[in-house]
């Protein structure tokens, strides 16, 4: 498409007549494009890779990378670094439940091979996203995925692999705490290099940050809605004043799956800001995100009734709408819990629409009072307390669950903590 008048310049396809699905794509500083995604080969579908011309849009060349044990493929991920290089992502099949991990490295100009690392313990589902490449400024190739365990469940696999050959630098299989599925769905490289990943863990929205130089974790983040159910960042941007943005879908209160758009501090993962948009009060889900260069931030997706089923969906934020001071005028909020999991000690943010009474206790999974951090007058705004992990006579309590509960006037907001030791 122009970029000033919309017009269309070119179109182009690829068939084999058996459900081709073209998945990501990059283009290169002279604008020829490159896509990944997956075509029907001998009797099974192969990780595609394509170059289409800039000016003309002809597919200029194809290249198909199968697994010799003759199940799907499919690429997922493809980037283009300093040299014009394409960089590509996928799973191939290895097992009816497992695949290795695709990381390669092919010429722009025919597409030949460069370097390959296949890496085993892939999650074999060509259906569900789950691989990304990024390029780093030394034109290293950062991979991530997810992998599975039976004693963990999932977990975040990064890995750092050398430009000039593939060799792995660092690699890193990251599970925040116990049997917690720690699922990602989308990541980021961030100015200075380190490698942001959004995504689920615990039923709550996942926002984690890897030291890109060392693969070593830095912080956790995360986001629950007002029921305290299940939510998923679907998708990441970064702000130009440096902010993580995510959106995905989050359970609401009677309103079905909303979609809801979380600002996080890139410093130490903990919340600025929260915005829930609710459509049809059913399903609402956010796919992409996209902030621009002033800041302002689009959100789209899908909504869902019964009368219409899926209906196309893009929000639009101002900057200052999502950074402004909170609105007084809402009910109390339990806004942010930092870290979560956490060991031994948790801080929280809260806010309470105005002068007044408010209580802040912490309850165990079976709902009985362990301790009270807030009890007293609190001013209107938003405030921070410190839990140790212990109970009100100062006992270390163990690891489990607990929900933090806060009152104040006629309003009540609850947040999941979750004590690893």
């Amino acid at each position: 498409m122009d970029g000033e008048t919309g017009q269309l310049v070119w179109s182009e396809g690829y068939s084999t007549l058996n459900n081709e699905k073209t998945v990501a794509g990059a283009c290169d500083a002279d604008g020829n494009l490159y896509v990944v995604g997956r075509a029907f080969g001998d009797g099974f579908y192969d990780l595609i890779v394509q170059r289409y011309a800039a000016e003309t849009g002809i597919n200029e060349w194809t290249q198909l990378i199968a697994s010799p044990q003759y199940l799907d493929d499919i690429g997922w991920d493809v980037a283009v670094d300093s040299q014009g290089r394409v960089v590509v992502c996928g799973l191939l099949g290895t097992s009816p439940s497992e695949a290795n991990v695709l990381t390669a490295v092919l010429d722009p100009a025919f597409g030949e091979e460069v370097w390959r690392v296949e890496r085993p313990g892939g999650v074999y589902n060509i259906e569900s996203l789950a691989g990304w490449v990024m390029v780093a400024d030394d034109d290293d190739v950062i991979m991530g995925t997810r992998a599975w365990s039976s004693t963990t469940g999932y977990d975040v696999v990064l890995a750092r692999y050398a430009a000039a050959d593939g060799e792995e630098i660092w690699s890193r299989v990251w599970n925040s705490a116990g049997t917690n599925a720690d699922d990602p769905r989308a990541m980021r490289l961030d100015p200075a290099g380190d490698v942001i990943v959004a995504g689920v863990s615990a039923s709550d929205y996942l926002v984690a940050k890897f030291d890109g130089t060392s693969g070593d974790f830095v912080w956790q983040g995360g986001y629950s809605g007002p029921p305290d159910w299940y939510d998923v960042a679907t998708c990441l941007d970064l702000a130009p004043d440096g902010t993580i943005v995510t959106s995905g879908f989050s359970d609401g209160t009677g309103t079905g799956w909303d979609v809801a758009t979380v600002g996080f501090d890139p410093a130490d993962g903990s919340e600025l800001w929260a915005m829930r948009f609710d459509g049809y009060g059913q399903s609402d889900e956010a796919r992409a995100v996209a902030v621009g260069p002033a800041g302002d931030i689009a959100v789209i997706g899908y909504a869902y009734s019964y009368d219409h089923g899926d209906d196309a969906l893009v929000v639009c934020y101002r900057t200052d709408a999502a950074t402004a001071a909170p609105d007084l005028a809402r009910a109390a909020t339990l806004d942010g819990a930092y870290p979560n999991p956490f060991n031994p000690r948790v801080t929280l943010r809260y806010t309470v629409p105005r002068d007044g009474h408010a209580s802040l206790a912490v309850y165990d999974a079976r709902g009985r009072h362990v301790t009270s951090l807030v009890d007293g007058p609190v001013a209107a705004g938003t405030h921070t307390v410190r839990w140790q992990g212990t109970d009100a006579g100062g006992r270390a309590l163990p690891s489990g669950v607990y929900l933090a509960v806060l009152r104040s006037g006629e309003t009540a907001s609850t947040r999941k903590l979750v004590l690893a030791r």
